[in-house]
């Protein structure tokens, strides 16, 4: 997975920053609400309606309200009333606390000082009047207060769904991008919207087009050059056999040699391209490997090959796959350290894909050209100087080779020293039993082979 393709830190994210702007706004929003009320229309109401029924209170103290008549004021008014006097009293609840606990704060109403009056009757008693209309308020706001949220929830997840909508180019951009990184010049993104998003996928598919169209003005020509290079160097190597012997004809024909062998690997490479240029044959991968392995052995610091089946049947080029090989160890041989371990061949079987991996104990690759390295003409080594390296065509040829095979090849550092390249080849669609076996050391490869038996 490369680096555009990993998803962005969620506190990175517009999405999220979207989202989280819209909570913000919600949640600010229902704070002004709720200290609104809270503190701007719940007192005032609550104070002009305690005012008023203590008027109330009175005008009824002052008909000296007997219990049946209090009885129909409670039911209609929510209006609990008690009066006492030295020869008794009565309330028309019987919870509903004496004028004596009320003075002395022994109950909760003396607590909320709005909910209960204490008023004189003509005849020298007095009239309790308690009332819930402060509680009644609190509970009427925190309903409202209750709804509004669940609005804002509603309409915060509405928003969600069209930012999802709104989005959706961008992810669908984001993913061309991925595509275009891991060098699919072909991928085009779906203009889904004529806004601004709509505007950005039309740039980047021109871009796509124009990139697409460089690199294939690049490869014509060097096509062509190649092509056209082929008639001068069969003239001058005729010349150069008609010419007497002397001390620089052997230096000339090496450089011919080399400027041939060029042209060659730059024609093989524009022939590979979408996959021509192979013929595949189902055959057994593994003595491919250990004949081009064995073909190093005399060279230090030696070839190890591991597998773990004892046969992997493929549909492969063999001669092209061959060529992968020798380019692979002939470079973990070249740069390997005097005192490196052996390079190590593992052939690896999975459900949809063999892996082959060729890991050295050289100096690695720089992180800084790993993303180029299969590119033409592109070396590690930028002086490129006959001692340290070939034409930087060799791994290029490679990567063509495994993409016209339907597979890849990457690199990657190992995690003490060297580096490891991993071509990978689509298997056929097979059933395997596992058995547990292996075999002695074969040969100088020093290999050991662990098989399962394929149906």
């Amino acid at each position: 997975m490369t680096e555009y393709e990993q998803p962005p830190a969620i506190r990175r994210s517009v999405f999220f920053r979207l989202v989280a702007i819209m909570l913000s706004m919600a949640a600010s929003l229902l704070l002004m609400v709720a200290g609104f009320f809270w503190l701007i229309v719940s007192p005032s109401m609550t104070s002009s309606t305690e005012r008023l029924l203590e008027e109330y209170a009175r005008v009824v103290a002052a008909n000296s309200l007997d219990l049946q008549a209090a009885k129909r004021i409670a039911s209609r008014l929510d209006l609990e009333i008690r009066y006492e006097e030295p020869g008794g009293g009565w309330a028309t609840a019987a919870d509903l606390p004496s004028l004596t606990e009320v003075r002395k704060g022994e109950i909760l109403l003396a607590f909320l000082r709005h909910d209960y009056s204490v008023v004189p009757a003509p005849n020298g008693g007095k009239y309790l009047f308690a009332w819930t209309l402060s509680r009644q308020m609190q509970v009427v706001h925190l309903k409202l207060l209750l709804l509004l949220l669940l609005l804002m929830i509603g309409v915060v997840f509405t928003a969600h769904l069209f930012q999802r909508h709104l989005l959706r180019p961008l992810r669908s951009l984001g993913s061309a991008v991925a595509r275009l990184s891991e060098g699919e010049l072909d991928v085009v993104a779906p203009i889904q919207s004529r806004d601004e998003f709509g505007v950005l996928t039309d740039a980047f598919n021109q871009m796509v087009r124009r990139i697409r169209a460089m690199l294939q003005a690049r490869d014509q020509l060097l096509l062509d050059v190649s092509h056209e290079l082929r008639s001068p160097l069969t003239r001058m190597k005729v010349a150069l056999a008609l010419r007497p012997e002397g001390e620089n004809k052997e230096g000339l024909a090496s450089d011919l040699t080399e400027m041939e062998t060029m042209i060659t690997e730059l024609l093989e490479l524009e022939r590979l391209r979408d996959g021509r240029g192979i013929r595949t044959v189902r055959q057994d991968l593994l003595p491919i490997v250990r004949e081009v392995a064995d073909s190093f052995r005399d060279q230090p610091p030696g070839v190890r090959v591991v597998a773990t089946a004892r046969e992997i049947l493929l549909d492969v080029d063999g001669d092209k796959l061959r060529t992968v090989l020798r380019n692979l160890l002939g470079n973990a041989v070249k740069y390997s350290h005097p005192d490196s371990r052996a390079v190590d061949v593992s052939v690896a079987q999975n459900v949809d894909k063999v892996d082959i991996r060729v890991s050295d104990d050289g100096p690695g690759i720089p992180e800084s050209d790993s993303t180029n390295l299969f590119e033409p003409f592109f070396r590690v080594d930028r002086s490129r100087s006959k001692k340290t390296g070939g034409y930087g065509l060799g791994l290029s040829i490679c990567k063509r080779i495994m993409e016209a095979h339907g597979g890849s090849i990457a690199v990657e550092n190992n995690p003490v020293r060297g580096a490891s390249f991993i071509a990978t080849l689509p298997a056929p669609r097979s059933s395997f039993v596992d058995a547990t076996a292996s075999r002695p050391a074969d040969g100088a490869t020093g290999e050991m082979v662990k098989f399962r038996k394929w149906r």
